[in-house]
């Protein structure tokens, strides 16, 4: 019984010496932090760069001209010469006006059989004129190399307009994919492709012809 007492007793001694020690050792460096009012500041051995980032101008109206190749429907591929006028009503929507024009080439009938052509100089003339409505879908930045990056969009156009070719007036329904680079705040590369899609009766019988059209050129904000 005494030598439990004894075991007892020397448990405790020891716990009382090791929270006294644990004391001893911690006091001072609470007191040195609550006592030290100064702060330290790490500075990261990091290398900065300056970034300067093109801002668009805040005027909404834009003015393009652009070249490329239409392929008319059974009459060939032709250059094609177009300018347009644009209005962006907020970040996203657009509205633009467009104008586009080319002269039709031979049909595949006329190339083979030796006759007479099916259609005069001037009903060899087509052009267009008509409204879109666009959004801009994708706005990201294109990289050159490391210390170029420009700004950049790709969206797409819906609208509706008039195509007069062979001397008849035809509404048609144009689908446009476009893509700019702002080289800076007022100037961008354009590329863009669309479709002209309208009802002729050439060849007799009425058909829907889809007429394909590559552009590139460039436009101005202002």
């Amino acid at each position: 019984m005494e030598t439990r007492f004894q075991r007892i007793f020397l448990a405790a001694k020891l716990a009382t010496i090791v929270l006294i020690s644990n004391s001893l050792l911690f006091t001072p460096v609470v007191l040195a932090s609550e006592n030290d009012n100064t702060s330290v500041q790490v500075k990261a051995d990091v290398e900065r760069r300056d970034v300067l980032v093109d801002v668009l101008d805040t005027e909404n109206i834009e003015i393009g001209v652009q070249a490329g190749l239409i392929s008319i429907e059974d009459f060939e591929s032709s250059t094609w010469l177009s300018a347009h006028l644009a209005y962006h009503i907020s970040e996203y929507f657009y509205v633009k006006a467009r104008y586009g024009q080319a002269t039709a080439g031979q049909t595949s009938f006329e190339r083979l059989v030796n006759s007479a052509p099916l259609l005069t100089d001037k009903q060899r003339h087509l052009s267009y004129y008509g409204l879109n409505i666009g959004y801009n879908l994708m706005p990201g930045e294109i990289f050159l190399g490391r210390d170029f990056a420009f700004n950049s969009v790709f969206s797409v156009e819906l609208g509706g307009g008039t195509t007069k070719f062979t001397g008849d007036n035809n509404f048609t329904v144009n689908l446009t994919t476009n893509y700019r680079v702002f080289l800076n705040d007022w100037i961008a590369w354009d590329i863009g492709m669309s479709d002209y899609i309208f009802d002729t009766q050439i060849t007799g019988a009425s058909k829907t012809t889809h007429n394909l059209n590559f552009i590139t050129g460039f436009s101005a904000y202002f």
